[in-house]
């Protein structure tokens, strides 16, 4: 399961790379998926973090870029440490280090829990 998972992590990444981070939740993520923010708020579904992210990008200048750190996978779950930059609409820069640890069940996330750092 090790290496399958890890060529599922590695295509969820590979999209979030290009700043396809909403085909990435299309594709790759159950419908019932739980998103958990690093302050323990959530989003209970797909649509939801869907729109949640819709919204943010919509309030961005420019998403600049993601880069990814390293990427791990075992036992059903993977994790992976990025750096997002991007424009806000203000114009200010704004940069998030993260941590996403996700939770798969039959080939599909489950649950994507974010630790920033």
């Amino acid at each position: 399961m090790s290496d399958d998972l890890m060529r599922l992590e590695a295509a969820v990444n590979s999209l979030t790379k290009e700043g396809k981070i909403l085909d990435s939740i299309e594709q790759y993520y159950a419908d019932n998926c739980v998103f958990i923010e690093s302050d323990g708020s959530s989003r209970q579904s797909k649509a939801a973090q869907s729109e949640h992210l819709s919204g943010f990008f919509s309030s961005l200048k420019s998403f600049d870029g993601a880069t990814l750190h390293g990427q791990a996978a075992g036992d059903n779950y993977s994790a992976s440490e990025w750096t997002f930059n991007m424009t806000g609409g203000d114009g200010g820069k704004i940069e998030w280090n993260e941590v996403l640890v996700r939770t798969w069940e039959n080939g599909k996330v489950t649950s994507e829990k974010y630790y920033q750092k």
